[in-house]
């Protein structure tokens, strides 16, 4: 009886959280005129069509475009992340607490508020209009979380891991390598989504730095439904629902290890 209370507010939040993608899923079987005349009800004959127009109208182009930004995003993330977390937290220097404070300093600064300076960055190193000039911005963003989360794992490690690895003639590379990055998959899938959900959603630094639609990410790829004076916002649903799942699909089947990884990460050291 005392579990009631919370798993009606777990029902309510369900509900809330799950409606919009349910309606969006909903009206993508629709016809334009019956998604005005008939919003919230379902739909009278379902048009499985809409999937196929939204396909052959680049959306399979845009999709592409996204997995290979996001794929690279998550592994530099990753990798670059790691390290940077393992020298600050198993091999300090002078200053690595400064460091350390910088990266976390940037998780509280607006990622939109760099664009001019990106934009001039990007224009001066003539990467606009290339895949590198979302790369290298999404990794950067994505650092000060990732090396927040992955530092705090590495500190609360026990020495002694580290000691037997020396004794047994490991070096420095070995040790990362071969047992902190093993220890370490629940984190740094937590690190991986959350770097994967931010590069897949970006819309703003993709729509001013790539002009090429063969290079044009998903979020701007949606943007083709809409014209001058007229929206297919069934085709758009369909759309959005494509867009969503691969996401959805990511979470689903590592939800264990984004809890269990900000817990570890969580730790303060």
């Amino acid at each position: 009886m005392k579990k009631i209370p919370t798993y009606v507010f777990l029902l309510i939040m369900l509900l809330l959280t799950g409606f919009p993608f349910l309606w969006m899923l909903i009206s993508s079987f629709k016809t334009n005129i019956e998604f005005f005349d008939n919003p919230w009800g379902l739909p009278k004959n379902w048009v499985f069509e809409n999937y196929t127009n939204a396909w052959e109208n680049g959306i399979q182009n845009y999709l592409l475009n996204s997995v290979i930004v996001t794929f690279v995003t998550v592994v530099g993330t990753l990798l670059t992340a790691a390290m940077i977390s393992f020298i600050l937290a198993r091999r300090p220097f002078k200053g690595s607490g400064l460091l350390l404070s910088l990266f976390v300093t940037g998780i509280i600064i607006p990622f939109h508020s760099t664009l001019i300076p990106l934009f001039l960055i990007m224009q001066k190193m003539h990467l606009l209009n290339t895949r590198f000039s979302l790369y290298l911005p999404y990794i950067a963003f994505s650092l000060p979380v990732a090396v927040f989360l992955l530092y705090g794992f590495f500190k609360q490690l026990p020495k002694e891991l580290e000691e037997a690895a020396l004794i047994d003639g490991a070096g420095i590379y070995r040790i990362f390598f071969q047992v902190f990055l093993p220890l370490s998959r629940a984190i740094l899938a937590t690190v991986a989504i959350l770097a994967a959900i931010n590069a897949w959603n970006e819309f703003m630094l993709a729509l001013v730095f790539l002009s090429d639609n063969a290079i044009q990410t998903l979020p701007i790829g949606l943007m083709s439904f809409q014209g001058a004076f007229t929206t297919d916002y069934a085709g758009l649903s369909a759309a959005l629902v494509i867009s969503a799942l691969p996401v959805i699909l990511l979470y689903v089947l590592f939800q264990e290890n984004v809890t269990k990884g900000l817990t570890a990460g969580a730790v303060k050291g």
